[in-house]
């Protein structure tokens, strides 16, 4: 070290092609062909504002999504069904609602990265008015308290595909867990505001969960 900094030409040298090299081109925080705008994703699912009045629901659906082997999952939807029942958390009995909602995120398995991204194109419209405000308000309160029974139901009352479930217990265990996904799912209120907080797991994770048919339903 000593012998190196006493020799100033040796340093002159190594400054003089560091500065010639070429600078490296920054990297995309994903890979180009798994950039948001190429998979077709309803912006309405991807944007939705998840309250504070989701945490309870978003957080036992979580949890229970956590707890069930993802062997099971793998199975299929026949093995999932008898170990929902066998713990107790589906009647055996009951009709359950189809989830005739497509796919709408892919697999985690085919993303090579999860970064936060910056998306400019995306713009939300807000009342102006304090009145304005407060009519959304009052006239959405049903609506969310609709939206939050069906995600509370949504294991008892729908037959979702065993595969999605897999699919959006992957994006949770991606993002850090339960806990930490219901943070970011409530503090990124729009879409550009999902990709910065948790890039594109966290946007798929709320676009696969209100594309379930009966959430769907209720949400929108």
């Amino acid at each position: 070290m000593k012998f190196l900094l006493s020799t100033t030409g040796l340093l002159a040298s190594l400054a003089s092609l560091a500065l010639a090299l070429p600078s490296p081109s920054p990297q995309s925080a994903t890979p180009s062909s798994l950039q948001l705008e190429d998979i077709e994703i309803d912006d309405s699912l991807a944007s939705y504002n998840f309250t504070p009045a989701f945490t309870p629901s978003l957080t036992d659906l979580f949890t229970l999504l956590d707890s069930i082997p993802d062997s099971v999952l793998e199975e299929g939807d026949e093995a999932l069904n008898q170990w929902l029942i066998d713990n107790d958390l589906r009647d055996p009995s009951a009709t359950l609602l189809i989830d005739d909602g497509p796919d709408v995120a892919p697999d985690l398995d085919s993303l090579d990265v999860l970064t936060p991204v910056t998306d400019s194109s995306s713009s939300t419209t807000t009342p102006e008015t304090l009145e304005e405000r407060s009519l959304v308000a009052r006239a959405s309160a049903w609506k969310i308290a609709k939206c939050v029974a069906s995600i509370v139901q949504l294991i008892a009352t729908t037959a979702v595909p065993a595969a999605k479930l897999l699919k959006i217990k992957k994006y949770i265990k991606a993002l850090g867990g339960v806990k930490e996904s219901v943070k970011l799912l409530l503090g990124a209120t729009t879409k550009a505001e999902k990709l910065k907080a948790g890039g594109q797991a966290l946007v798929y994770l709320s676009a696969e969960l209100l594309g379930v048919g009966s959430v769907k339903a209720a949400c929108f």
